[in-house]
């Protein structure tokens, strides 16, 4: 799985005013900030925006599938309750 670098870029942004207290040079800081929260994503597995957006659609088609399809088997269980007239009894 892979995550938008962006979203990370992000993420080292919001947090890099600690690793500067501590001392570290900005360049370690971004790379041990980096490390964390990728290692973070892979452990939550986390997807993308896009990844996200693509199933949900994907979800969205199936339902409507199978709501045709429950109406269809609905009307096909209808049609054979319902007795038939026979004309050739006549």
């Amino acid at each position: 799985m892979q995550i938008d670098s962006m979203v990370i870029d992000q993420i080292t942004q919001n947090i890099m005013g600690v690793f500067n207290k501590v001392g570290e040079t900005r360049e370690e800081a971004a790379r041990r900030v980096r490390d964390v929260v990728g290692e973070a994503v892979e452990y939550f597995n986390l997807v993308s925006r896009q990844e996200f957006d693509v199933a949900n659609e994907l979800l969205a088609n199936t339902r409507i599938k199978l709501e045709a399809l429950e109406k269809k088997v609905a009307e096909l269980e209808a049609s054979l309750a319902t007795p038939k007239n026979d004309t050739e009894a006549s």
